[in-house]
């Protein structure tokens, strides 16, 4: 079974607190899912694998931070659509 601190790594973030996820669109126009934290540059990821990130935390029972990141890719798909 794979580790927290894994998981993200592997997502590219950090295994720190996360102040704030949510959707935000790129220079390029495409909607992306923000990770901003205390004391790091925010980073960011496409919507597929912030998901698939989701899938995973929710697998591990870290359901808090899996259902914001859930909430920001249904807000970033939608924003996506109009």
């Amino acid at each position: 079974m794979i580790t927290l601190s894994a998981l993200l790594m592997n997502n590219g973030l950090p295994n720190q607190p996360i102040l704030l996820i949510e959707p935000h669109r790129n220079h390029a126009g495409i909607w992306r899912i923000k990770f901003c934290y205390d004391d790091l540059e925010p980073l960011s990821m496409n919507a597929d694998q912030a998901s698939e990130l989701a899938v995973g935390l929710h697998q591990m029972a870290e359901d808090e931070v899996a259902s914001e990141i859930d909430e920001a890719v249904v807000r970033a798909k939608r924003y996506g659509a109009m």
